[in-house]
């Protein structure tokens, strides 16, 4: 909620209505619970004055099954090995927010996309620092190329240029082809061949 709140406030939000799906956080923020554990308490305090950054705020529970998305990025979050995540693809707090100083908070990119590490060496010519990874990417990064707007395209050996999907994307297609206007409602494999058929990957 901390990482959330901030970077609402650096994109200059003035009335927010951050949800959350444990109502023990929601009652402590808005004080109809107290706080017990020092911890908690500092953290508590620490949104506290960044509430006040706010013209208007209201915290509001939703449960847990209306909360899916969020709650599956925070699971990824916390189950990704450090040295997987790469700079610019996740909200990643190098350090605790009731510490001193504050965590940076990239507002590009919120969600990992696989696209990204071949965007920015096609782009900027950035390479991960572990070698093997390094050695890898290079190896990959033949079959793929970038426009002038900055979609990636895969190389195929038969068919025109394919465009690379990100997380947002897939889904939609997939449904479309699956059960959109002309989906015919094929089984897995079927629907794989018919979306590298119309020029994704």
């Amino acid at each position: 909620m901390i990482a959330g709140l901030e970077l609402a406030k650096s994109l200059g939000a003035e009335v927010v209505e951050p949800k959350c799906d444990s109502l023990l956080v929601v009652y402590q923020v808005n004080g109809s619970l107290e706080v017990r554990e020092d911890t908690m308490q500092r953290y508590l305090d620490k949104l506290q004055v960044i509430l006040h950054h706010f013209k208007e705020w209201t915290l509001v529970h939703i449960p847990r099954d209306q909360n899916s998305e969020a709650d599956a990025l925070a699971n990824l979050g916390s189950s990704i090995e450090e040295y997987v995540i790469l700079p610019r693809t996740v909200v990643q707090l190098s350090k605790s927010v009731i510490e001193e100083g504050h965590a940076e908070i990239n507002s590009t990119s919120l969600t990992w996309d696989w696209r990204n590490k071949y965007i920015d060496y096609l782009k900027n010519g950035k390479l991960p620092t572990d070698p093997k990874e390094s050695r890898a990417l290079r190896a990959k990064v033949a079959r793929f190329s970038l426009d002038e707007n900055g979609t990636l395209y895969r190389k195929t050996f038969d068919r025109p240029l394919a465009v690379c999907l990100g997380p947002g994307d897939t889904d939609y297609v997939l449904r479309e082809i699956h059960e959109g206007t002309c989906g015919n409602h094929s089984g897995a494999d079927s629907l794989v061949r018919k979306m590298i058929r119309v020029g994704y990957y």
